[in-house]
């Protein structure tokens, strides 16, 4: 007889998991977000505390009636959507519509691998839904809809087409433009570089110039270098002080989600969305941990078992005597999860079949790499002297720097991949030197180079710039850049981001009229207070009167321009119809992509027409 239920989000997780627990036990999915705000009209009562009306999903009216059914057979009901805000927001929408009589017992469970051991360990030792995870999600929804809902109707107004402001897409949108309009605005400057080609006994290196009276040098003119290279055209050149070293590579952490990201693009050429989609498809298989995450940490067993397979098949040089232990790097991270691992590290690259191999190859390197030893170079540092007559130098020095890799460590089997934007290490092997040694001057080597405007964006790189400046969390990267190619604000071209027209149009009326609200640092600001809801150390109410008081004077004022500007040829025809959201007119533009219809009393109203929505009966109770 099936007396317990356990709830989970994707159908794929609730068979493997259906096996694992075996008879009395029931599974069922929600297949993602079961309610959420109306597609049709604001849902949010700004007056009332901003409470948010949210109905059932009409796609999702029958896994609802399916759940409550389940639920109501249950004599216990565990919850286990994915431990993060959107997850616990599931769970709680879920047991709301339930409504679920006192006497029934319900459990919150979580785990970061589908896993037996996993699985039932979570169920043994289950918690209660984290409210103030759940106030966080509604905190930002709400927000989300305040800007989407009632800024996008503006911008379509203003640039006469139809045109989507997002809080975070329009931040990220911001950075992509931005960085187009510095590369624009680069003027490159020439300068030249000075090396000596030179023989020492048997073999060969290049020197750079290092520093003239005592100053470093970097950067000559062409005159510099044609004076430097007629007056050393007799000089003796010598080996002057030469320092030895070690350095040492540390390995990098396991991946969090913004690092896989990052990592796949560059090695792999998968997208961010791409890469979450084939990461949540091993998680749901069992084979790695939870994918959103921005943690380091790795759980102690998962420790213990790598570094007995590195033993096993590297050797004990290539344990650490004591595991590595790593903290998140960005400043933004909340350490909730761990970082993503194999399950089972037994479980080798060439054991996993499918379009999920070459990723899973990655994370398995990557998490084993960094359980062993650091790597170890000799690293030679000489100094060359120019003068008139060995011994006696010119005021000036070159300097070349050789490393030699003495133990390989992690990098047996993982090493980054290279970044485009980086410049490439230049530590050649040096031929054996000694101080005094006299050289012999094979020739000049002088190079013209430039001064370089910033890259444009790859998908890696926004990335990497998102979660430095604390924009989005581990769970929407992806979905960020997605969304701006999706509706052609930028296009990806030799594997960069360029903005398209539309795109620059946007962020310019954004940025215009909303200066602060869409800027990198408001938007990290927010989610700092989105972290403080989540931890419990501020409320909803306060976080969202702030938010209001901000965002309503610029939205009037960005409303009023806009009417103001608009030219009789560009009114609005008045439909004859009535705004279901507030009894006024609605009314019809037309745009670069066809006509559309919304409320003629925006901003205060920011209806416009979506897909047709009623809200969905269950059990005698309107959602």
């Amino acid at each position: 007889m099936v007396n317990k239920l356990l709830i989970v989000e994707s159908t794929a997780k609730s068979a493997r998991i259906a096996k694992m627990l075996g008879s009395g036990w029931r599974v069922e999915a929600t297949r993602g977000h079961v309610r959420d705000l109306p597609q049709d009209k604001l849902g949010i009562e700004v007056n009332q505390d901003f409470r948010p009306l949210y109905e059932v999903q009409p796609r999702q009216a029958n896994t609802v009636r399916r759940l409550l059914k389940a639920i109501r057979e249950a004599e216990s009901v565990y919850v286990a959507t994915d431990l993060d805000r959107e997850g616990e927001a599931i769970a709680w929408h879920v047991l709301q519509l339930a409504d679920l009589p006192p006497d029934k017992p319900v459990y919150r469970v979580a785990f970061t691998a589908i896993i037996e051991s996993a699985v039932k360990a979570a169920i043994a030792s289950p918690r209660p839904l984290d409210l103030n995870l759940i106030e966080a999600q509604q905190t930002r929804r709400i927000v989300d809809r305040l800007v989407g809902y009632l800024v996008s109707p503006l911008a379509c107004q203003a640039l006469d087409g139809r045109y989507s402001a997002g809080r975070v897409q329009s931040a990220c949108l911001r950075l992509v433009v931005e960085r187009e309009r510095q590369i624009a605005a680069f003027t490159p400057e020439t300068y030249w570089t000075l090396d000596a080609q030179l023989a020492a006994g048997e073999g060969e290196f290049n020197a750079r110039l290092y520093s003239v009276k005592g100053q470093r040098v970097e950067r000559l003119t062409h005159e510099q270098v044609d004076t430097l290279t007629s007056g050393l055209k007799n000089a003796a050149l010598w080996i002057g002080s030469i320092r030895h070293g070690e350095q040492i590579r540390h390995p990098a952490p396991p991946f969090t989600t913004s690092t896989l990201q990052q990592a796949a693009s560059q090695a792999l050429g998968l997208s961010p969305e791409r890469t979450m989609q084939v990461a949540q498809r091993l998680y749901e298989a069992g084979q790695i941990t939870y994918h959103r995450t921005d943690g380091a940490d790795i759980a102690p067993e998962a420790q213990d078992a790598a570094r007995r397979l590195i033993a096993l098949t590297y050797g004990g040089d290539y344990v650490p005597n004591e595991p590595q232990i790593y903290l998140a790097k960005s400043k933004h991270a909340q350490e909730a999860h761990e970082a993503i691992r194999p399950t089972d590290v037994t479980r080798l690259p060439q054991d996993v079949k499918g379009d999920g191999a070459e990723l899973y190859g990655l994370i398995w390197r990557r998490f084993v790499a960094s359980q062993m030893a650091s790597a170890r170079y000799a690293v030679q540092v000489a100094e060359v002297l120019a003068g008139k007559t060995h011994g006696l130098p010119y005021p000036l020095s070159f300097q070349v720097k050789g490393r030699m890799l003495v133990f390989d460590g992690f990098l047996k089997i993982y090493q980054d991949p290279p970044d485009p934007d980086a410049e490439p290490e230049e530590n050649p092997i040096l031929p054996p030197l000694s101080e005094g040694a006299a050289l012999h001057l094979i020739g000049w080597l002088p190079v013209e180079r430039q001064t370089q405007a910033p890259p444009r964006f790859t998908e890696a790189s926004l990335v990497r710039e998102l979660e430095r400046l604390g924009i989005g969390r581990p769970s929407t990267y992806a979905s960020m850049v997605q969304t701006l190619k999706q509706r052609g604000y930028v296009t990806v071209k030799s594997k960069r981001l360029v903005p398209s027209k539309s795109g620059v149009s946007l962020c310019d009326f954004l940025t215009v009229h909303f200066p602060d609200l869409f800027a990198a640092g408001y938007t990290a600001h927010l989610e700092n207070e989105l972290d403080a809801v989540a931890s419990g150390r501020a409320a909803r109410l306060d976080i969202l009167r702030a938010f209001w008081s901000d965002f309503t004077p610029q939205l009037h004022a960005a409303g009023e321009v806009t009417q103001a500007t608009k030219s009789p040829q560009q009114s609005p025809i008045v439909t004859g119809e009535t705004c279901p959201a507030c009894g006024g007119d609605l009314v019809e533009r037309k745009g670069k992509h066809g006509k559309f219809t919304g409320c003629a009393n925006y901003p205060d109203c920011g209806y416009t027409r979506g897909l047709e929505h009623k809200p969905v009966t269950l059990h005698g109770a309107t959602s």
